[in-house]
């Protein structure tokens, strides 16, 4: 279910309680001529925190086209492992996906597993950013967060998409939005419609996310990842803060994963 939408703030209202769950967030900047996403690296599961280095971010790459994708939310429930899952359905044979068919198996795919778990554990969404002829969208996947609408306490049964064109510089929070504050957002903006570096933008970005930390009850970790696209399809990741391990960002060229051996 794909339903378009101009805006892009999601409301937080006091009534949404983030704690009722584990999640983490994401941070999107975008404008016409650049756009950031940060994905920080924390997966707590019933007893704190399961892992300091969870992949969450993959960069997808076709003619024409590339983007980025995020999650938050559910990240393991039982044999289910979300970072290998989104690997999965979003490798394919040689040949050309447009935006929207990545988005459609995300929906679908999403929406199957997620009828697995729990009512009240659900809450999950994915974010996708993309240059499309040279024009800048947000898609926002999730069964219980839309731009300009308030969140949902309980989750509906399947993932929706909400499909942004982005006309002016704009920030998006998807997931524990609370934890970053308004007067953040208004600095990323602001900061983005002075056309930045790319590499400022991040820096921004990659603090943001950090400050965050202190306000989501751990579950959002100091350490983040914020990857940079530019109208062009050119782009760059950086990771902020110290890891445990080598960060690898999972890559996706024209349906082949790149981290695969086969």
């Amino acid at each position: 279910m794909l339903s378009h939408f101009d805006g892009c703030t999601l409301a937080s209202p006091a009534t949404w309680n983030p704690e009722a769950w584990a999640m983490t967030l994401n941070i999107t900047v975008a404008s016409r001529w650049l756009m950031a996403q940060s994905s920080d690296f924390r997966l707590t599961g019933p007893g704190g925190t399961a892992s300091k280095t969870s992949q969450k971010q993959v960069v997808l790459q076709y003619m024409g086209w590339s983007g980025l994708v995020c999650y938050t939310g559910v990240a393991r429930f039982d044999n289910h492992n979300t970072a290998a899952w989104l690997a999965e359905v979003l490798t394919h044979g040689p040949g050309h996906r447009t935006p929207e068919e990545v988005a459609d198996r995300l929906v679908e795919g999403g929406s199957a597993w997620l009828r697995a778990v729990p009512p009240g554990m659900r809450h999950h969404t994915f974010t996708m950013i993309t240059y499309e002829d040279a024009k800048p969208y947000v898609y926002v996947i999730s069964n219980f967060e839309k731009p300009n609408e308030s969140p949902l306490a309980t989750p509906a049964d399947r993932l929706i998409c909400t499909r942004v064109r982005v006309r002016h510089p704009r920030c998006l929070v998807t997931g524990w939005a609370p934890a970053v504050h308004e007067d953040q957002r208004e600095a990323l903006v602001g900061l983005l419609a002075a056309v930045p570096e790319p590499s400022r933008l991040r820096e921004e970005v990659a603090k943001t996310s950090r400050e965050s930390s202190s306000r989501a009850e751990g579950t959002v970790g100091q350490s983040c990842v914020v990857a940079h696209l530019c109208p062009d399809g050119s782009g760059e990741a950086q990771v902020f803060g110290n890891m445990e391990e080598e960060f690898l960002p999972t890559m996706i060229t024209n349906g082949h994963n790149a981290a695969s051996r086969v």
